[in-house]
């Protein structure tokens, strides 16, 4: 299946994705965090931008991921977290994003309610990586999650009662899978995409 143009991808997620909020988590084993699905028109394609977290990095160390992390008691809310992230991560200014909606959260194995911050970036914002938080950074065409003929399921996860398969999306010599893919097969979905399960 192919992606819809990048225009029609920004206003069907427009109206697709709440504003102000999806699906919360909470719990005492669940600290909150966000990331920032940054999409960006380039060559008239939509194009993520990843990167490889740094060694250095408390968790999540060498793996392909959005830009994110812990919520700090300074962010008002999880939205300025992503901003926040993508700015010390990515040298994205804070108010350079343009918000389009959140995803529900997505748990992950080591403790955290990842939400899902999705907004449009203008390709003339500058992408200047932090080198003692991020290792490297690439590009991926958006259009790459909407294809599943080139994945390896991983198995199912089980979380709360519920049950989804997880998938790895290989990449340029990458493998973009865990909470990442899962929020990029889930802006896949509400873009009108095949279904995460």
């Amino acid at each position: 299946m192919s992606p819809p143009s990048h225009r029609a991808l920004i206003d069907r997620l427009a109206a697709t994705l709440p504003t102000l909020g999806g699906l919360r988590l909470a719990g005492p084993e669940l600290r909150p965090a966000a990331v920032a699905v940054l999409l960006v028109e380039r060559d008239g394609q939509t194009w993520v931008p990843m990167i490889e977290r740094g060694a250095t990095a408390p968790t999540h160390s060498g793996q392909i991921a959005l830009p994110g992390g812990g919520a700090d008691p300074d962010d008002v809310d999880l939205i300025a977290t992503a901003r926040r992230e993508a700015e010390e991560e990515l040298g994205v200014p804070r108010a350079a994003p343009h918000l389009i909606g959140l995803l529900d959260d997505v748990p992950t194995p080591t403790g955290y309610a990842i939400t899902p911050v999705v907004a449009e970036l203008s390709a003339a914002i500058a992408v200047t990586p932090n080198p003692r938080e991020v290792a490297s950074w690439f590009w991926v065409p958006f259009a790459r999650f909407f294809d599943r003929t080139d994945v390896e399921v991983m198995g199912t996860r089980h979380w709360r009662g519920r049950a989804w398969t997880m998938r790895a999306y290989p990449f340029a010599g990458h493998r973009i899978w865990g909470a990442t893919a899962r929020i990029l097969e889930a802006v896949v979905e509400a873009a009108g995409g095949p279904p995460r399960e």
